[in-house]
C-alpha cells in the first residue's frame, strides 16, 4: 500500500468508526486525509471499492488473530477460535463490523467460496474439525456446514449483543460461552448422526 491509499484507507476507518457506512462517502474520506476527491479515485474506484478495502483490512486483522492460535488438540483450538472472535467483536468492533458486516462486493459466498478455500479462517476452521472428527470427538458431519453452524450461532450472538438484547456485558458474555458449549456437545460424536 502506498503512503496516499494507507492515509485514505485510515480515514476511512475512522469515518466508518464514528459514522457507520451512512456517513462513509468519497469526499468525506479524502476530505478527512486531507486530500483532494480526485486522489481518491486514483487509489479506490467509488464507494464500492473502498468498502471492500475496509472489508479486506477487517478480515486481516481477524486472519491474523486466528493464525496466532495455538493448540495442539482442534477441538481446543476451536475453543480457542470462539473466545478469539468474541473478544475481537467487543474489542475491536469496527473492524469486526467491516470484517463480518459490511454489505461489500468482494464478500466471499457460502458455499462456493468457502468451499474453495478462500476464507483462510474457515479453512482453519475446517482442518480442526476434520482433525477432531479422525479422533472421533466431533460427529462426521460436513466440516463446512459444521464450521457454518458455528460462525451463524456466534455472529447472531454479536448482533443481539450490539442491538443491547441482554442486560448486561455480564450475561451476554455467560450466554456466549453457555451457547457454545451446547453447540460443541451437540457436535460430539454419539454413535450414528442424521
Amino acid at each position: 500500500m502506498t503512503d496516499t491509499r494507507d492515509r485514505l484507507l485510515d480515514a476511512a476507518r475512522k469515518i466508518f468508526a464514528k459514522e457507520g457506512l451512512e456517513g462513509l462517502s468519497v469526499r468525506q474520506v479524502a476530505k478527512a486525509a486531507g486530500l483532494s476527491p480526485m486522489a481518491m479515485y486514483r487509489h479506490f474506484a467509488d464507494k464500492d471499492a473502498l468498502i471492500d478495502a475496509l472489508m479486506r483490512d477487517g478480515f486481516a486483522a481477524w486472519e491474523k488473530i486466528a493464525g496466532g492460535i495455538s493448540a495442539r488438540d482442534p477441538v481446543r483450538w476451536l475453543e480457542k477460535l470462539v473466545e478469539a472472535y468474541l473478544d475481537f467483536a467487543l474489542d475491536d468492533p469496527h473492524r469486526f463490523d467491516a470484517a463480518f458486516l459490511l454489505p461489500a462486493r468482494e464478500a466471499r459466498k457460502y458455499p462456493d467460496d468457502f468451499a474453495a478455500g478462500r476464507s483462510p479462517v474457515i479453512a482453519m476452521t475446517m482442518a480442526r474439525i476434520e482433525a477432531a472428527q479422525a479422533s472421533g470427538a466431533i460427529a462426521p458431519l460436513p466440516p463446512l456446514r459444521i464450521a457454518l453452524m458455528l460462525s451463524g450461532l456466534l455472529q447472531g450472538l454479536v448482533s443481539m449483543h450490539r442491538a443491547r438484547r441482554f442486560a448486561s456485558d455480564a450475561q451476554f458474555r455467560a450466554l456466549y460461552r453457555t451457547a457454545v458449549r451446547d453447540c460443541f456437545a451437540l457436535f460430539a460424536a454419539k454413535g450414528k448422526t442424521p
